[in-house]
């Protein structure tokens, strides 16, 4: 009776493939669910800590606090897109939580070579940081009493800058709709010197260049050159003319017949040199450029470790099971940014050169080295958060808070 009865459920039960197959699937899944509920459980609780700072009470005339984030194109790669889903993931949802306003700017320059690879070129975040740490040393020399001359010179390079504004607005609104490029909205220029962070070694080495070069370098300024209307240059593409010149008298005189052969007529040669770029010496101004330095940003570094190439295979099947580390790792360095307070002085140059270092060893670099640049007088007055992930706290669960003491 029992035989019978065990044999007829054994008969209902899938064979044994098919429970290690299903079983499998079910085992994997769900080893995936879970790492998605931990990594949210653990990104939530980084940001519960950061709203502790949004709750903080701001007084009427307060400037909120804003910081600049510059992302590189990381080494192994020919875009931004996974440094952009990095900072999206992991960095951005802290921010929110902290109420901490932000300026992202994404540097992805590419060039094409000749025989058609393409490849990163590097420096667009130094040329940004430099420029802006510039501008602002060129600011307060104009607004010195003495220094009329350059006030003036400030007018017309803002009347040139808004000039260019309208005319390569006039060439967006000629252009065909897939070619027009409308440019995002500018939000006004924020009170003080707003604090860096730099994510990936890239960025950080490229954002350091750039502090050393703004706070020590030449701030001669050069008028930007005036934007050439599409306009002009379309009609004159329509007409394709054929000149032939020919001298009479003093002046000379072209003539002109275009390939439709319709008659020829006679016309003046334009004479319209190219304007020659005019240097504004602001160094002739700058007498305690050798003494002092400007207000440098305080800066912060949140690592990106990029894994790339076939070598990376098996971290990347790990880190898909297993986020709940990078949360840990990447979300702990950005609430070190939300709370202010974790500004200090740099250690020393060799803690900013050191700074991320351990990303060069990563196979993605395949052996490339990024040099920092930075003199002493730069480093000793640099002010840096406390983001090392060694420094960083994890996240605790409280029976295991309460388990450990």
């Amino acid at each position: 009776m029992s035989s019978g009865i065990l044999g007829a459920i054994r008969k209902k039960l899938p064979s044994r493939n098919v429970s290690l197959f299903w079983g499998s699937v079910f085992g994997v899944v769900g080893f995936y669910r879970y790492n998605n509920s931990e990594s949210q459980k653990r990104l939530s609780h980084y940001c519960k800590q950061a709203e502790n700072v949004a709750m903080q009470a701001n007084g009427a005339l307060d400037t909120v606090r804003k910081v600049q984030v510059y992302i590189a194109v990381p080494m192994g790669e020919l875009g931004t897109r996974k440094a952009r889903l990095h900072w999206e993931t992991y960095i951005l949802p802290v921010f929110a939580a902290g109420a901490l306003d932000y300026e992202l700017t994404l540097v992805n320059d590419i060039e094409t070579k000749d025989n058609g690879e393409e490849v990163v070129v590097r420096g667009g975040v130094h040329s940004r940081v430099a420029e802006e740490i510039k501008e602002r040393r060129r600011k307060q020399l104009e607004n010195e009493p003495d220094n009329e001359e350059l006030r003036l010179w400030r007018q017309a390079i803002e009347e040139r800058k808004r000039e260019n504004e309208v005319r390569e607005y006039k060439n967006l609104m000629g252009r065909e709709p897939e070619e027009a490029h409308f440019g995002l909205w500018k939000p006004e220029p924020y009170p003080g010197v707003m604090d860096v962070v730099a994510i990936g070694r890239e960025s950080w080495v490229e954002v350091i260049n750039g502090i050393n070069e703004g706070a020590t370098g030449s701030i001669n300024y050069t008028m930007p050159a005036l934007v050439s209307l599409d306009a002009e240059e379309r009609e004159s593409a329509e007409r394709k003319i054929s000149t032939e010149t020919r001298a009479q008298g003093t002046e000379s005189e072209v003539l002109v017949t275009d390939t439709a052969g319709t008659p020829t007529q006679m016309a003046t040669a334009p004479e319209a040199p190219e304007e020659a770029a005019h240097t504004i010496n602001y160094d002739r101004f700058d007498a305690h450029k050798d003494s002092s330095l400007p207000d440098l940003p305080a800066v912060a570094y949140i690592s990106h470790l990029n894994l790339t190439g076939w070598g990376s295979v098996p971290s990347k099947i790990w880190n898909f099971f297993h986020d709940q580390q990078n949360v840990d790792r990447y979300a702990s360095q950005a609430l070190q940014v939300v709370f202010e307070s974790n500004r200090r002085a740099a250690r020393g140059m060799q803690e900013i050169v050191d700074m991320g270092k351990a990303e060069e060893e990563l196979p993605s670099w395949e052996g490339e080295h990024m040099d920092v640049v930075v003199d002493k007088r730069v480093a000793d007055a640099m002010m840096v958060y406390e983001t090392h992930p060694d420094d960083a706290s994890p996240h605790i669960e409280p029976g295991e808070k309460a388990a450990n003491q």
